[in-house]
């Protein structure tokens, strides 16, 4: 049965790897919690748990694995921020329920790592801090920690033998005759070992399945959690550490897939968090053929040598003339862009989902878990380097702001953190709201009119155009001509005073038909420039501050993402280029397109300066 879903040995070792690893990085004090820091005391309870697999696999005298202080600083930071994200997330859920509703902690590819574990620790730390004196009971907790068969092997030997769980009842009895894409083990049911506690309030599931699998069977994953009695109307959060870059780009969206529609589901309460490479996919990646002899960033360039080392490490000792789709490695995605663009593209949607670098990240969680170097540490260049090797990327079952989760992870885009809940983003649906979007441009250019009479004949000319669009039966003429020109429009709505306080359009442009040269000198590969331009961006002054502005160029974003994955589906490859153009005195619009991570490409006279904006999408 082993034989059937092994996985590559060198993947198998990164679970052992990465357990020395950590625990190296612990005893180097890089996340030290000598001080009265509550939070940071909290970690106690994770180390201790590291130490005891660790004890489970080489007994408790052996010698531990020394790394040096740059691994030792890489892998704290990924146990800072994924212990943070648990923490806070736990923290959250608690202080809103008051009964003893579940909480679900789904770890994916759960190697030999303690958060699922450790999980129990947090919630009775929450729960002290919000019900202690309430009279309500803790909730139970709910783990299920899935990875490929050769690791849980190893994980249930350390669990028995360690004594971590209590009450474990064990089975090697898999779903189906082991043969089918199907085939899913639930190998362990315990409960996790408290000494202090008398009462059983956690289970704990071990399930042995082949990601790989999950793309052949997208109810895969589905099915092995609801073989354990898994609940995702309950609060759910599903952590993944370094596990979708080993499974390969087509199983990779069919866990998206999965996440996002069968264990999300629409759950405000729940969120999914991730902390996956962010390298270039390959040497040889396509970029717009107007430039295409790049001069690379040190940045860029460590980023293209460190997949390169990563994916021959893993490589070692396989076949030099397989194929780049039959690698073992395969990061989330190059840049923020890309990676929002691929969780979109799995049914994610942009408002509810953010993706940040591991630096940036780690820096905004550094004080709170104490990241200093006991040891001698000089190589904060390369860390840094490192650090924006990988990505943190959250998604969210709901848009619920009230108290939402997402207002705690700090490094998350302020668009998600700021913005209002009674400001509503949504297509324009009729004409008196054509009416509504006149009356927002009439309060909102007034004191402009006068001191730049180019804007008042280019409002003018445009608004002119829009309401002359056809409509029957009362439809938006505005919405109808966006619609005509291959684009949308949408409108922000004060849901108290029923006001239009912002509106937003895309029109399609053309699209380009271009090759891309390899690095190598390999041969070109053809792909599709697909241009978008972003129109008739406005909001109101009355409601600066909100997010709005923020709001639109997300649907705007997203939209055209969604349309040029459609676009790939026929191609194999595309690019959306978004254009904006603005007058330069907008002061507020520029500095929005800036924010947004547009880049100001030119300028010219048009009556007065304009300038032109653009912010390209490789999916």
């Amino acid at each position: 049965m082993s034989d059937r879903f092994a996985i590559p040995k060198s993947i198998s070792k990164t679970a052992i790897d990465s357990l020395h690893a950590k625990l190296s990085a612990v005893d180097a004090g890089w996340l030290s919690s000598n001080d009265n820091n509550d939070s940071s005391s909290s970690l106690d309870g994770y180390t201790q748990i590291l130490e005891q697999i660790h004890d489970g696999i080489e007994g408790p005298h052996s010698k531990r694995r020394r790394q040096t202080p740059l691994v030792n600083a890489g892998y704290a930071a990924r146990m800072a921020v994924m212990t943070f994200i648990l923490e806070k997330w736990i923290d959250s859920v608690v202080s809103r329920h008051h009964n003893n509703e579940g909480i679900n902690v789904v770890v994916l590819g759960c190697g030999l790592d303690a958060l699922g574990l450790w999980s129990r620790n947090v919630i009775d730390d929450a729960f002290k801090d919000h019900h202690q004196h309430t009279g309500n009971q803790t909730p139970r907790l709910n783990v299920y920690e899935v990875d490929a068969w050769d690791n849980c092997v190893l994980k249930q030997h350390v669990l028995e033998r360690s004594g971590i769980l209590k009450a474990c009842r064990t089975t090697n009895n898999w779903d189906g005759d082991g043969t089918k894409e199907s085939s899913y083990c639930a190998m362990i049911k315990g409960t996790i070992n408290q000494a202090a506690k008398k009462d059983d309030l956690s289970d704990y599931h071990l399930i042995a399945m082949d990601f790989r699998d999950i793309c052949k069977d997208n109810l895969l994953l589905k099915k092995a959690l609801d073989s354990t009695g898994f609940d995702p109307s309950q609060p759910t959060i599903i952590l993944s550490e370094l596990v979708l870059a080993y499974v390969g780009n087509e199983s990779t969206n069919a866990i998206l897939q999965s996440i996002s529609r069968d264990l999300l589901c629409g759950n405000e309460c729940s969120m999914f968090a991730c902390l996956e490479p962010m390298l270039p996919t390959q040497v040889g990646q396509h970029h717009d053929s107007t430039n295409k002899k790049q001069l690379l960033s040190v940045k860029e360039s460590y980023a293209r040598d460190y997949a390169n080392q990563f994916l021959g490490k893993l490589n070692r000792g396989t076949s030099s003339s397989s194929n780049a789709d039959d690698d073992v490695f395969h990061p989330l995605g190059s840049n923020r862009e890309t990676i929002i663009a691929r969780f979109i593209s799995c049914g994610f949607s942009m408002s509810n989902l953010d993706a940040s670098s591991l630096g940036k990240a780690v820096a905004k969680v550094a004080c709170t878990r104490r990241m200093r170097a006991k040891e001698p540490f000089d190589e904060h260049a390369a860390l840094a380097l490192n650090l924006n090797c990988y990505a943190v990327a959250c998604a969210f079952g709901g848009s619920n702001n009230d108290g939402d989760v997402r207002c705690l992870l700090p490094w998350l885009d302020q668009s998600l953190n700021n913005s209002s809940s009674t400001i509503k983003i949504a297509t324009i649906a009729d004409s008196s709201q054509d009416k509504l979007v006149g009356d927002l441009y009439g309060r909102i250019y007034t004191l402009l009119y006068n001191k730049y009479p180019a804007i008042r004949k280019m409002v003018k000319s445009a608004l002119k155009a829009d309401f002359m669009a056809d409509s029957t039966n009362d439809s938006s003429a505005i919405q109808n001509r966006f619609k005509a020109r291959g684009g949308e429009f949408w409108i922000a709505t004060d849901m108290e005073s029923s006001e239009v306080v912002g509106c937003v359009g895309v029109r399609r442009r053309k699209t380009k038909e271009c090759e891309d040269e390899d690095d190598k000198g390999g041969p070109s590969s053809p792909f599709s420039v697909v241009e978008y331009e972003v129109q008739r961006l406005a909001d109101d002054d009355k409601h600066r501050g909100k997010g709005i502005g923020k709001r639109l160029l997300n649907a705007v974003y997203e939209y055209s993402l969604r349309q040029g994955i459609l676009e790939k589906k026929k191609k194999k490859g595309v690019s959306v280029k978004l254009l904006a153009v603005t007058p330069e005195a907008l002061v507020n619009a520029n500095n929005l397109y800036n924010a947004f991570g547009f880049i100001k490409e030119e300028s010219f006279e048009g009556g007065l300066t304009m300038n032109v904006y653009c912010k390209t999408t490789m999916i």
